[in-house]
């Protein structure tokens, strides 16, 4: 499986897709149920960003990237995709699209579940990394000290799941603004932890633990700078 992530500025704004009567939302969620129709997508899901909620994020769940070349080279996806930019997009504009291939089912990610049963948030981690393309080596060993943070989360509890996986494509950064063409490429790495609140995870940043361990992601080689930001997804 990969995962399409489409991130792009609201054309609408103050939405808010929490609210069930949100036109911007039922537009989004028409939109995502024709993607579904396309051979190899298998789900979908969407948020905003809590810190920046003109910004939208979208996840599409593949089999596979060859599944997403195709769909966009079929007869109907043009017309999808104009209509899914001057409905959705500010300015008509492309956004930023590229692909992860997470290696587990992300749901307990994206949708993490509370005790109570209710919808939880997710944090996500955009690292950025130069020279990019990194040595397929450099990436592992990456996320080899990676793994050393997901044990020391769970000690502190809320954590509901745990995805990361690096992004296909090399990308101008920063992802949820304007980016600065001027850094030239980078090798983008994706974390999504889910919490059960937001709340959760700033205690957790408070918390001795995180402060003895953040070094084991803040003192990676070649890490240029790092985008962290919260949004609660909901699946079409």
């Amino acid at each position: 499986m990969i995962s399409e992530i489409a991130i792009f500025e609201a054309s609408e704004p103050n939405i808010d897709l929490s609210k069930s009567d949100s036109p911007f939302k039922a537009t989004l969620e028409q939109h995502l149920k024709t993607v579904l129709t396309f051979d190899g997508a298998q789900a979908a899901y969407y948020g905003q960003v809590i810190e920046k909620p003109h910004i939208v994020i979208v996840f599409v769940n593949w089999g596979n990237i060859d599944s997403h070349v195709r769909a966009t080279q079929s007869a109907k996806f043009p017309a999808h995709e104009s209509s899914f930019r001057s409905n959705l997009v500010k300015g008509n504009g492309p956004g930023t699209v590229f692909h992860v291939p997470f290696q587990q089912n992300m749901l307990d990610a994206l949708q993490p579940k509370t005790s109570s049963g209710t919808i939880g948030d997710t944090e996500m981690v955009f690292a950025h990394f130069q020279p990019s393309p990194l040595p397929q080596a450099a990436k592992d060993a990456i996320l080899e000290s990676f793994s050393h943070v997901e044990p020391f989360i769970q000690r502190h509890g809320g954590l509901t799941g745990y995805r990361n996986g690096w992004v296909v494509e090399s990308l101008s950064t920063p992802l949820l603004e304007k980016a600065d063409e001027g850094k030239g490429k980078c090798d983008v790495y994706v974390n999504l932890t889910g919490w059960d609140k937001v709340e959760t995870h700033m205690k957790f940043m408070e918390a001795q633990d995180f402060k003895d361990n953040q070094h084991l992601f803040m003192d990676v080689e070649g890490l240029r700078g790092a985008e962290i930001v919260h949004a609660r997804f909901y699946q079409v």
